[in-house]
């Protein structure tokens, strides 16, 4: 019993963590956010159509997104 306990708050943990981070992604890309919440220097937003990935990034690292657009 003490197990499913931990399984349903790590889910939930993690299923919270999809969604803000879902939410953050929404929003840089909607241009409601331009500074990394961490360091607040700029994001910048690469939209690759190449072999390499689309990221959202800032110049520190601290905000360092791939995103998945396949």
């Amino acid at each position: 019993m003490f197990e499913h306990t931990q399984l349903k708050s790590f889910n939930k943990s993690t299923s919270d963590s999809f969604h803000q981070q879902k939410n953050f992604i929404k929003k840089v890309l909607a241009g409601r956010i331009s500074q990394c919440p961490q360091c607040k220097q700029n994001l910048t937003i690469n939209l690759s159509h190449l072999d390499e990935p689309s990221t959202i990034r800032c110049a520190k690292k601290c905000t360092d997104i791939e995103l998945d657009c396949s």
